[in-house]
């Protein structure tokens, strides 16, 4: 039984450890690359937005937004954006 366990826990790992969450204020929107610039505690950073971007009317510069994003082709790539409460 415990091996079952280490082998479910063991494939499902990447898809657990694989989405993140970050918070923080919307600095820039560049709609022609689908970029976001959001300044968080580490500093700038940019992420993209896709097709499936959960969100996107939350999207205005000066929100404070929670993103919800994954890497994808070394890009980190939005699933999410929600207002911070």
């Amino acid at each position: 039984m415990k091996i079952i366990v280490g082998i479910v826990f063991a494939l499902l790992l990447p898809v657990i450890a694989s989405a993140a969450e970050i918070k923080g204020t919307i600095l820039k929107v560049d709609k022609t690359t689908n970029r976001i610039v959001l300044k968080t505690e580490r500093g700038e950073e940019t992420f993209e937005t896709t097709k499936s971007t959960k969100g996107v009317e939350h999207v205005k510069e000066g929100n404070r937004v929670v993103i919800t994003f994954s890497e994808k082709d070394g890009e980190p790539k939005i699933s999410e954006i929600a207002p911070e409460n």
